[in-house]
């Protein structure tokens, strides 16, 4: 039996208080006694409760004051540690519009490395002076993190940075060009002629500058001029965004790397508008296979990707979907890539587009109210199309080597199997993308769709 007062265990069932607390036991537990109270008794208890109950809260309060504390401090104490895991950033001013951020040991109250251009068209990467004087050999690696994949081998081979060694305590990158650098140099001194190691300093430095890319190429039997300038931030952006979800299955996302009414692409659009002169009709047809064979002449395929796969070569990774951007920044792109690319040139332009899927491929598609059959060989090319709303998408081949008529596919498709054989099963066919400009804010995202992903 247990005191209805206190809990405590009562060893005999005839006790007629609590040994505990002297509260009366319950009567019917015990034959012939009488339910007495004692007033001072239980007063006295129910104040020593009172005073037990009141300790506790206070010691809950002062406990949860100390958890708060605590976690204040571990909080702010964790903020530093993140701060200096990640990377504290500070901005060194270039000029109007470029700025070097600088981050591990290239942060000036580090006082060991200084970045600067130099008038020869360099980044200079150098130790200050305090620093070097207590050294007598460096060796420098430097790796430039937008670099594709090592080209000395046709297999996959991740680029692992330029490394120098020299008595000079500087390291120059013979361009100016903006970027995210990783730089380290292992510290020498000489003991008795030989070389003895002492230490290793390292940071990053991000050149935030502008990137004009200028194209030149001929259509028709004449040569064209178009160009685009940006921020290295505007491309940094994009080529961060959904790290995780580049390789895509669900081909209804595909049109969501179609960003058309990006600033780079309205820029790159209204300069082939102009190009191609903005007296001209830029609505039919014939402006339509002007910009296709601007993707066509001035995009490469990436290089060594036969053997170790274009987006291995160029991203590192087995499937990559990029969107338009990271295509002009690098200057070349696999079958998705130029044709993400195309179709936002086609959007931007006021056209309909479509990405096209089939099976190993991918191509733009363009909607024409017109359309006039260029003359083309049945052994070689097949025609793909397909209505929609009272517009016909007609495909575009983005990777071709030379200038390829719109609605014309190579015939040879997978395995084979020509292309047109796909349209329409399983999730293979046209992704289209209407014109319906969002706020930049709206785009990227991993499930936002800026455009219509139909599959047809």
């Amino acid at each position: 039996m247990f005191c209805s007062q206190c809990g405590s265990l009562i060893a005999r069932e005839n006790m007629p208080f609590c040994p505990n607390c002297g509260h009366m036991l319950n009567a019917r537990s015990m034959p012939g006694a009488e339910q007495t109270r004692d007033p001072n008794k239980t007063d006295r208890i129910a104040h020593k409760d009172r005073r037990r109950k009141n300790g506790i809260a206070a010691r809950v309060v002062i406990c949860l004051t100390l958890v708060l504390v605590v976690g204040a401090l571990i909080f702010i104490v964790n903020a530093d540690n993140k701060d200096t895991l990640h990377g504290r950033i500070e901005i060194q001013t270039i000029n109007d519009g470029e700025y070097f951020e600088l981050s591990g040991d290239f942060l000036s109250d580090e006082g060991v490395f200084s970045v600067s251009l130099t008038d020869a068209g360099e980044i200079a990467f150098a130790l200050t002076a305090g620093v070097s004087s207590q050294y007598d050999y460096y060796h420098w690696h430097l790796f430039d993190n937008d670099h594709v994949a090592s080209t000395n081998t046709f297999m996959y081979s991740k680029y692992t940075g330029e490394r120098l060694g020299k008595a000079e305590p500087t390291l120059y990158y013979l361009v100016q060009k903006p970027g995210e650098y990783d730089v380290s140099v292992d510290c020498f001194v000489y003991v008795g002629g030989e070389k003895v190691y002492k230490t290793t300093y390292s940071g990053t430095v991000t050149y935030m500058g502008n990137i004009t890319k200028n194209y030149t190429w001929r259509y028709r039997g004449t040569e064209y001029n178009a160009g685009v300038t940006f921020s290295y931030d505007e491309y940094r952006l994009f080529s961060h965004m959904n790290t995780n979800g580049r390789s895509v299955t669900n081909y209804a996302r595909v049109s969501s790397f179609v960003t058309y009414d990006g600033p780079v692409i309205v820029e790159l659009s209204n300069s082939l508008r102009n190009a191609y002169g903005s007296d001209k009709d830029t609505t039919g047809q014939e402006f339509a296979q002007f910009v296709l064979s601007f993707v066509q002449m001035c995009f490469d395929y990436p290089s060594n990707s036969s053997q170790m796969g274009a987006d291995k070569y160029q991203y590192g990774q087995d499937e990559y979907f990029a969107y338009p951007i990271e295509t002009i920044f690098y200057g070349m792109g696999d079958c998705e890539d130029t044709s993400i690319l195309c179709t936002a040139l086609f959007v931007a332009l006021g056209y309909n587009g479509a990405v096209v899927i089939v099976p190993g491929h991918a191509a733009s598609a363009v909607g024409l109210k017109e359309y006039a059959p260029e003359p083309y060989s049945d052994s070689l090319f097949e025609t793909i199309q397909h209505t929609r709303n009272g517009i016909t998408y007609y495909i575009c081949e983005t990777t071709a080597d030379n200038p390829q008529a719109i609605g014309l596919i190579r015939l040879s498709g997978n395995n084979g199997v020509p292309y047109s054989e796909y349209i329409g099963k399983s999730n293979y066919g046209f992704y289209f993308v209407e014109s319906n400009p969002l706020k930049p804010s709206q785009y990227p995202s991993d499930d936002g769709l800026n455009a219509v992903s139909e599959c047809a």
